[in-house]
């Protein structure tokens, strides 16, 4: 689902469709400025976005740990956003300026 509207945390745990107990996926178009969450895997949310119109090289995901409340940058869509970064090809996302405009893109949307 990509956000139209600011969203509470509560009202997101409170209805997201429970893949997983404890966290919730997303992605961001770190371009376009916007967030898609709640899906079984991230890629089915880069493609979300993706049939939105955002561009690929765009799109960065991570979780959001539920107890205790803490944003984890590790996602598929992040393998390829670190090798054109040039640190490397993992799933998390170590370059702190990329993570903490992420960062700033989710409590925009999320408070």
């Amino acid at each position: 689902m990509i956000l139209t509207e600011i969203t509470e945390l509560k009202d997101i745990w409170a209805n997201h469709n429970h893949y997983y107990d404890d966290m919730v996926k997303f992605c961001i178009d770190r371009k376009k400025r916007i967030v898609a969450l709640d899906a079984d895997m991230h890629i089915d949310l880069e493609y979300e976005l993706y049939d939105n119109g955002s561009d690929l090289e765009d799109i960065y995901g991570g979780n959001i740990m539920k107890d205790p409340v803490e944003v984890i940058w590790e996602a598929h869509p992040n393998i390829e956003r670190n090798r054109t970064l040039g640190i490397g090809r993992g799933r998390e996302i170590t370059d702190e300026k990329t993570a903490d405009e992420l960062f700033e893109i989710l409590k925009e949307w999320i408070r």
